[in-house]
């Protein structure tokens, strides 16, 4: 339990959440994770009004002992001044990209933290009172079967970092964004042919040696299967000239452009 000090007059509110009440919810398109605050609201006199506002950021606790924002949330809490106990539901919305990296980096049980800072709108004097902090502890076993609850609603996200800056991959790295900056331009034959020529760069940092035609493809060592691999992505970014008769009338699709240009940056992420 924590308290919220204001001045002399106006009291002393504590603050605690039970771990018990931190439950995740499906959403559309995100999740939202619910807790409840009980607020103990002391006997104040008139001076203090009838109102607190609670603003709340919700933190996960790293295993670096810093702590990363998930969410923030408010409350309106109106109380009596013979004092009360009351009890708030606040709600944080969290992506898949958040919960997926909660559990990256989650090491047991899941470690919260909530800060708390408290106003009375309605007092004389200065309103305001020194932040609290709540630590939120989950049980592992909780936290998993909530998030097996979600079902399929929660998604696997998975970020495929674009190759860097750095000498020899600078070309390609160059040639995928200007790939990026046609398709933003809806010019999908030109973004494709971008990620055709970063293929053939591709070919000479790799060494992913070429098995030719008559190797059986069961005795293709595992870099001899990358070079096939890559020799058919450029085979079908080739298609944007639509030089043969296979490609000669067809159209491909901008999802088709963002695909090559995922699944390029995905291979060049593994040369050696």
């Amino acid at each position: 339990m924590d308290q919220l000090k204001f001045e002399t007059g106006l009291g002393t509110y504590n603050v605690t959440v039970a771990p018990d009440s931190v439950w995740i919810h499906k959403g559309l398109g995100a999740h939202y994770l619910q807790l409840q605050m009980v607020v103990g609201v002391p006997e104040v006199g008139p001076e203090a009004g009838r109102l607190l506002m609670l603003e709340t950021t919700l933190y996960a606790a790293m295993a670096n002992g810093l702590r990363a924002p998930l969410g923030s949330a408010t409350a309106t809490v109106p109380f009596k001044p013979v004092g009360e106990i009351r009890r708030e539901d606040l709600r944080y919305l969290l992506s898949n990209a958040q919960l997926l990296a909660l559990e990256q980096s989650r090491t047991g049980d899941l470690r919260l933290q909530l800060q708390v800072r408290g106003v009375l709108p309605q007092a004389s004097g200065f309103p305001g009172a020194p932040e609290a902090t709540e630590h939120i502890g989950i049980a592992e076993s909780r936290w998993r079967q909530q998030l097996a609850g979600l079902g399929r609603t929660l998604g696997v996200d998975m970020l495929i970092p674009f190759p860097a800056d750095d000498e020899p991959r600078r070309e390609v790295a160059d040639l995928l964004r200007e790939a990026q900056r046609l398709l933003g331009g809806n010019e999908l034959d030109g973004a494709m042919l971008q990620v055709r020529r970063a293929l053939e760069a591709i070919t000479p940092l790799s060494g992913w040696n070429w098995p030719g035609q008559r190797k059986d493809k069961r005795d293709r060592t595992a870099d001899e299967r990358w070079a096939w691999i890559r020799a058919a992505l450029e085979d079908q970014a080739s298609g944007a000239l639509h030089g043969d008769a296979g490609t000669k009338d067809y159209s491909y699709s901008r999802a088709e452009v963002e695909t090559l240009i995922g699944m390029t940056a995905a291979l060049l992420h593994i040369v050696p």
